[in-house]
């Protein structure tokens, strides 16, 4: 039997730092948030957990509590609202705990980001169309009002702070729409007093010509941090090394004088000298300091740079995994090598290609990540299993596992992101940008779109009724869109059209209205799959697989060319296995996942298995990150 879920818990939130410094409307801080620590546990085979762990050494605890992960510690990866994760981990104990904060959060540009999407070892010719392409996969929605933008930001940023250690650092990308408002969002929750930097970054390369203005090159990164926190700096090896001063801005109380090739020298006024005087004897033996016939100062011999807050000398993306806004490995290696120590505790909570969890997996670091979107969590795991197998392989890992949950249930058949969007368009709902509260108007009528995360609650409708008593002059009726409602909103819905002649409600509840209700209708991804036991080895063979939303897509969109799939695997990104399934964790033995974008998977598989009677699993994960799994007993 599932174990009873117990309710959701309320975390207290303690006050900004700082004073408040940028109004918008609906501003409002969080005083609590909820948190949904049992979710995070499996209750029946399809809401299990995924462990990557090859030399099994996790333990999985009861919770994630972070005393109980503190003395055997594996990575985490969340599935879900990042705001839920965040909210979760502070019921878990984590308030505090983390050390580095990195996130290149959506910058409200107006337009959503794709990821393009390929077919294994099939060159398609490009489709044009609509968004939902099958060449394209809207990652997430970049398109919110200004001032519903603002408060999710302000949300977000909030339980970082409470999330972060005392002496911890953050760092916050954002490009020139909205990264003027954040700076001053950041001002007010960490203190204006703990900004650090501004730094540069160079964005993608374009070869779009200026139409009025100069083409935007760089975007920027907000970098906090509170006293005593770790900072390395970061130096840069040039080719050719160089002659340079040794000495820099200060003052120093005691004896500031320095001996030079047996001269005592004091630095220029306002100055004092980089090294002690054993490091310029050690300088000085090595052949590395030098006096300026011109000035009389000793000059210093160096290959390295120190680098300042101009990061334009590397690419702050990449376009590795076809994951839109991918971050550089080299940007993220630069931040967390000059703001962390190994065994330190990073957090992305927009892990997007999982770029932070891959670099501070390379580096030794301690790291959680999570992401709305299935396919970044895809991504991230799937890139992730590669480093670690790797390191294993080079023996030079500490952190060899990771598990990756899910948080309040984000198991759509459909990503989110493309079931609202669908959602809009199947409707024929039109979408207001001005508008920070409603998402649109249908005929008429207000709309205002329910999570498709969670049924439309009284909670839900009591928000839906405070905005209108907000708008005495609104006398549309509202249109709600849910994926489904709790029993006891239709009552309250039915009370209040009594009373009130406009601002009448209605609902649209997906799951079964016939009329709108129809395109959540969705067929599985299905697989034949041979598994068979000889001694003490599975066989197991992908005889065929068919993504009937691969197939629906490709057809409906291209309809000139039908095009053909010679290979059932092209259709297949990458196949996980586990050996000895329980039915709530998914151990991941063995994992297939091609080096090469054009790479097939294997399709057959031999491994050994446990003499007595076992559950074999195999999940499959298709193109566009849908999963079937696949059991048997042998």
């Amino acid at each position: 039997m599932p174990k009873k879920q117990p309710k959701e818990q309320k975390i207290k939130l303690y006050l900004t730092r700082g004073r408040p410094m940028l109004n918008w409307v609906g501003k409002k801080p969080l005083d609590y948030v909820k948190g949904f620590p049992t979710q995070l546990m499996p209750y029946n085979e399809k809401s299990s957990i995924e462990v990557f762990d090859p030399l099994k050494k996790i333990k999985l605890p009861d919770s994630l509590n972070y005393k109980n992960l503190e003395k055997n510690w594996f990575n985490l990866l969340f599935y879900g609202d990042n705001k839920d994760v965040l909210a979760t981990l502070l019921e878990q104990g984590f308030r505090g705990k983390i050390d580095l904060i990195y996130i290149d959060p959506p910058f409200n540009t107006g337009v959503d980001y794709i990821r393009r999407i390929r077919l294994r070892g099939i060159k398609t010719e490009q489709l044009d169309g609509e968004w939902y392409s099958p060449q394209e996969q809207v990652m997430y929605f970049n398109n919110f009002a200004d001032d519903a933008y603002l408060q999710w930001m302000y949300e977000r940023l909030q339980l970082l702070k409470e999330l972060l250690a005392g002496t911890g650092s953050i760092f916050v990308r954002m490009d020139y729409h909205f990264g003027h408002s954040i700076k001053l969002l950041l001002d007010e929750i960490f203190g204006k007093d703990h900004f650090k930097n501004e730094i540069v970054v160079k964005r993608t390369r374009t070869l779009k010509g200026e139409s009025g203005r100069f083409h935007t090159a760089t975007d920027s990164i907000f970098f906090y941090a509170f006293p005593g926190h770790t900072f390395h700096g970061f130096r840069i090896e040039k080719e050719h090394p160089k002659w340079v001063e040794m000495h820099l801005p200060g003052v120093v109380h005691e004896n500031p004088e320095r001996v030079f090739f047996g001269k005592k020298l004091k630095p220029p006024k306002g100055r004092k000298w980089v090294l002690s005087q054993e490091g310029i004897d050690n300088a000085i033996s090595r052949n590395l300091i030098k006096m300026d016939k011109k000035t009389g100062m000793p000059l210093f011999l160096t290959k390295w740079e120190t680098l300042g807050s101009n990061w334009t000398d590397i690419s702050g993306y990449t376009q590795n995994s076809d994951y839109p806004t991918e971050n550089s490995e080299i940007l993220l290696e630069r931040i967390i090598k000059a703001s962390s120590d190994p065994d330190d505790l990073v957090l992305d909570c927009f892990i997007g290609a999982g770029t932070t969890a891959r670099v501070a997996q390379k580096l030794g670091r301690r790291w959680i990540g999570c992401d709305i979107n299935k396919g970044a969590i895809q991504t991230t795991s799937r890139e992730l299993q590669k480093i670690i197998l790797e390191q294993i392989k080079n023996k030079k890992t500490k952190y060899p596992s990771f598990a990756t949950y899910k948080v309040n249930n984000y198991d759509l058949q459909l990503l989110r992101t493309e079931a609202i969007e669908l959602a809009v368009q199947h409707i024929g709902i039109q979408r207001t940008k001005t508008d920070s509260f409603f998402d649109g108007t249908l005929g008429k009528n207000l709309v205002k779109i329910i999570d498709f995360n969670h049924p439309f609650t009284l909670l839900d409708l009591q928000l839906i009724q405070d905005e209108l008593k907000k708008r005495p002059d609104e006398d549309r009726n509202i249109t709600i869109v849910c994926l489904g409602k709790e029993l006891a909103v239709n009552p309250a819905i039915e009370e209040w059209n009594k009373k009130h002649p406009v601002n009448k409600i209605e609902v649209i509840e997906l799951k079964t209205d016939k009329k709108y209700g129809n395109f959540l209708i969705h067929k599985p991804d299905e697989a034949k799959v041979k598994i068979e036991r000889k001694g003490n080895k599975a066989i197991i063979e992908i005889k065929d697989f068919i993504s009937p939303t691969i197939i629906k897509r490709l057809n409906i969109d291209n309809t000139l060319f039908k095009v053909k799939i010679p290979d059932f695997r092209a259709m297949i990104d990458y196949v996980l296995i586990d050996i000895n399934y329980d039915g709530k964790t998914f151990h991941i033995v063995y994992s297939d996942v091609p080096e090469k974008k054009n790479d097939l998977i294997k399709g057959k598989y031999e491994l050994e298995i446990p003499k007595t009677k076992t559950k074999i699993a195999i999940k499959i994960v298709d193109m566009l990150g849908e999963e079937v799994l696949i059991t048997k007993e042998i």
